[in-house]
């Protein structure tokens, strides 16, 4: 498949500032070799690509932003290519990148199984946080206290036949597709939606009655929305885990671990939502990365 003409450029950018550095004689030192983070072409990648980076920093890591490279199908060959030192992933996705056909469903274990795919290319998995960003299927606070749904299940019967989100859902395995083979559940009509704010409002005006969204989405931070429960867990664990080759571990030592760690203990879904809020609202990354960690110390 052809990149697109971004993806080449991000490519092509980051093997000539790697072949530039490797241009001149190695000095000695941390200066020698710092650490080079990079972050997928989203925002919330690069928010916390940047919390992970200060986070090192503050224990005296030298650090090399990469910014954001690309998407998986890039950054993650740049990291086996020994490009890119670090990037934060997200557990389900990055096991089903490295060729599981099946997930497991506790993302301890999860993890677990992406280090065992990860440790033949020098890449380690550390700790995956609490912060989970995953598709969430979302009613209106009023359908959800008229018709006492909790949880996805709970939508068999109740007569809710619009159905909203992104324009490739009914295709999709974590949505229309699934909801169907794993929940039983079908839709009399899908009403494809813009943006995440476009679906927030349509089940606020009641255009649509269930809607599908992100966990970490800063809409959900208001009350009139409900995340129904995904209680046949449809959804893969994707939680948000830090991986870095083990070149750099070494290098660096256990601040680096540490530091990492301590960011991933903390972390948390609401988090999320509230940094990714700030920046659609004006906020710079970096701000917003500094401001977290200070609340965080």
């Amino acid at each position: 498949m052809r990149l697109p003409t971004t993806l080449t450029l991000s490519v092509v950018l980051l093997a000539s500032s790697v072949t530039c550095a490797g241009s001149s004689p190695p000095a000695d030192g941390p200066e020698s070799q710092p650490l080079r983070v990079a972050s997928f072409d989203f925002v919330e990648s690069e928010i916390l690509a940047e919390v992970y980076a200060q986070a090192a920093e503050r224990v005296g890591v030298t650090i090399e932003r990469l910014g954001a490279v690309g998407p998986r199908e890039v950054v993650i060959p740049a990291v086996r290519n020994e490009h890119v030192d670090l990037v934060p992933e997200y557990v389900g996705s990055a096991l089903r990148f490295a060729g599981a056909t099946e997930t497991p469903g506790d993302p301890r274990e999860a993890a677990s199984a992406l280090a065992e795919r990860a440790d033949e290319f020098g890449i380690a998995v550390l700790t995956p946080s609490a912060a989970v960003d995953q598709n969430v299927v979302v009613v209106s606070t009023d359908t959800a206290a008229l018709l006492g749904v909790t949880a996805i299940s709970d939508l068999a019967g109740t007569g809710l036949n619009r159905f909203g989100g992104p324009a490739e859902c009914p295709e999709r395995p974590f949505c229309l597709v699934g909801l169907r083979e794993t929940y039983g559940l079908t839709f009399d009509e899908f009403v494809a939606q813009p943006s995440l704010a476009f679906t927030a409002e349509a089940l606020r005006r009641g255009e649509i009655d269930v809607g599908l969204m992100f966990s970490t989405s800063p809409e959900l931070e208001a009350p009139d929305l409900v995340v129904l429960a995904d209680d046949r867990r449809l959804q893969p664990p994707e939680n948000v885990v830090p991986i870095v080759r083990d070149e750099a571990l070494e290098f660096w030592g256990a601040d680096l671990r540490g530091a990492l760690d301590d960011v991933s203990a903390m972390l948390t879904t609401t988090d999320l939502r509230r940094m990714n809020g700030l920046v659609a609202d004006g906020a710079t990354v970096r701000n917003v990365a500094r401001q977290w960690l200070a609340e965080h110390p």
